[in-house]
């Protein structure tokens, strides 16, 4: 018995007196758990570690088994097989339990990280199994068309960006509460976090989850108008959430006609990041397939549906320049004649302007913003024009816009070309992670090809372990643009898109 311990001993002498860079590789090699383990060793081991933990990381992973607690784990397992802290989780499903996820992953990376689940239309990236790039849609249609199954599928993103500080911020609107209040609120609730953990009013980055209620436009709106140029605004903004913050415990349950509307993940730089430490960038990009076509109207009659959720419009409208007020059919008549009869094959969506007054609180005078905000026409009658979506006005300008697979072939050139753009920088970026939120009517089978819509980084940074998601309606404001039309309306914001792809990319520089 005494030798035996006499050899342990010597063993961890041996351990613990490695070279440096001996100990740098083995600790390196660790999965997140145990190198966690032994950064508590000793000192030594502690500088080694934080050395290794210098560099930023953000890793997303997919698993399609359709076991979701499995499914779960494997995912987990994959972004926690290298070392990594933890700064953010991001988690989305396809449909399932929210709540399990969220215990699930709060098991795995502790109770003190920000984490946000939301239920989407489908995800892509690379599978956990083989590092495939691949994706998955909520529901797909059976061979013979007569029946939607339900696919399973579950992402799961980690990061770890030092000299950022990540926190959730949610909007949660009570019963009788204006949309204007909880805009105010949410604004000022992300600007004061900032303040205190950066000593600047504005954020980096804000990545964003919203569900589908009457609250989430005009709240978006108001945030990019409040936001600077410079603060990155990416996200989906119809769907299902839960989310925790890095100072609870657990998701927060809701009171009584309470009701979520959006959350985001804030990302600050952090005041107290040394003057050693390198700068993390975030840059965003945008693949748009919408194109207008010649049918220009201005809404003459409106009524909105009173609906909690999923909001819709009923319309009349007056053709440019004409006295005569349109029903719905007409309107109808006067797209499908444009279409040759191919209206419902088309997708059309009505663009509409959107010239609205914004203020934050009282602290300033009420300015004019106008914003194009895309709804999907989805039905006519002898009366009105019915589109999904709220917040049109009489007295609002539109157009009518299709998806155009040329437009979006060539916009995806573009945003591989500006991803290529960014290795070249004077600065040489490293770019160490990256999401995609995909208008949900795109993907393979839009393109006709396999992948399309992670070209832009399987092209350009094909090691690189990114995600994303299909979306009803994709969030992106900040974006680089590439056609000419779109310089032309610089004073016309884009913040809400649909059949678009926006990137989010994440670099670093020493």
């Amino acid at each position: 018995m005494i030798k035996g311990t006499s050899e342990k001993k010597i063993d961890m002498v041996l351990i613990t007196s490695l070279n440096d860079d001996l100990l740098h590789n083995i600790l390196l090699r660790l999965p997140a758990k145990s190198f966690a383990f032994a950064s508590c060793v000793n000192r030594s081991w502690n500088s080694v570690c934080n050395r290794i933990l210098s560099r930023p990381k953000m890793v997303s992973a997919f698993s399609r088994n359709p076991n979701q607690t499995r499914a779960g784990e494997e995912v987990l397992d994959k972004v926690l097989s290298e070392p990594i802290r933890p700064d953010f989780v991001i988690a989305n499903i396809t449909y399932g339990n929210m709540e399990e996820a969220l215990t699930l992953i709060t098991e795995r990376v502790g109770s003190r990280v920000p984490i946000i689940v939301s239920v989407v239309a489908g995800i892509l990236g690379k599978e956990a199994c083989n590092d495939n790039p691949g994706e998955v849609k909520n529901h797909v249609t059976t061979d013979d068309g007569l029946s939607v199954v339900a696919n399973f599928a579950i992402l799961l993103t980690i990061g770890y960006l030092p000299g950022i500080k990540v926190e959730v911020v949610p909007v949660i609107q009570a019963k009788r509460e204006s949309e204007a209040d909880i805009g105010d609120k949410f604004v000022m609730d992300i600007r004061n976090y900032v303040s205190v953990v950066s000593g600047h009013a504005a954020p980096a980055c804000l990545i964003l989850f919203g569900e589908d209620t009457h609250a989430t436009e005009p709240i978006l709106h108001k945030l990019d108008y409040a936001m600077p140029a410079e603060t990155i605004i990416v996200g989906d903004q119809i769907g299902e959430f839960l989310h925790k913050c890095g100072n609870e415990p657990r998701n927060v349950q809701l009171h009584k006609d309470d009701s979520r509307v959006l959350a985001g993940l804030i990302f600050a730089r952090d005041k107290h990041r040394t003057a050693q430490a390198g700068k993390i960038h975030f840059d965003a990009a945008i693949s748009r397939a919408m194109s207008s076509v010649d049918l220009r109207y201005k809404a003459a009659n409106v009524r909105v549906s009173r609906r909690p959720r999923c909001p819709s419009t009923l319309l009349t409208a007056k053709r440019g320049g004409e006295a005569e007020v349109l029903n719905g059919d007409q309107i109808l008549d006067d797209i499908n004649d444009f279409l040759g009869n191919q209206i419902w094959e088309n997708d059309p969506y009505l663009g509409v302007i959107k010239r609205r007054k914004y203020s934050v609180g009282l602290e300033e005078k009420p300015k004019i913003m106008a914003s194009l905000v895309y709804h999907q026409v989805t039905g006519a009658d002898e009366q009105d024009l019915l589109v999904n979506g709220a917040e049109i006005r009489t007295g609002d300008y539109f157009q009518v816009y299709l998806p155009d697979l040329n437009v979006a072939e060539a916009s995806l050139n573009a945003v591989s070309s500006h991803l290529r753009n960014l290795k070249s920088k004077p600065n040489k970026p490293e770019v160490v992670g990256g999401f995609v939120f995909v208008g949900s009517r795109r993907g393979d089978s839009f393109f006709g090809r396999q992948n399309a819509d992670c070209s832009p980084f399987l092209e350009n940074f094909p090691e690189l372990p990114f995600g994303g998601i299909f979306c009803n309606s994709e969030i992106g404001r900040s974006l680089f643009v590439e056609d000419g039309e779109e310089k032309k309306e610089v004073s016309i914001r884009r913040c809400l898109h649909v059949y678009s792809s926006v990137y989010l990319i994440v670099s670093y520089t020493f």
